[in-house]
């Protein structure tokens, strides 16, 4: 994985914690870590369909 992917999805984490607190939602660490991993997965599943898509 590229140090840009990783760059990008803390990013939008910061960015969606940012707008959560402009907005009054309760924040806490751990929902942090819960969009940073929901990030990679969704980048790992990316990732896996590319892989398929060019085996065929």
């Amino acid at each position: 994985m590229k140090i840009s992917i990783w760059m990008v999805i803390l990013l939008s984490a910061i960015v969606a914690f940012i707008i959560g607190g402009l907005h009054g939602q309760p924040l806490h660490w751990y929902l942090f870590i819960l969009i940073v991993i929901v990030g990679f997965f969704i980048h790992i599943i990316i990732l896996i369909l590319k892989v398929k898509d060019e085996r065929s």
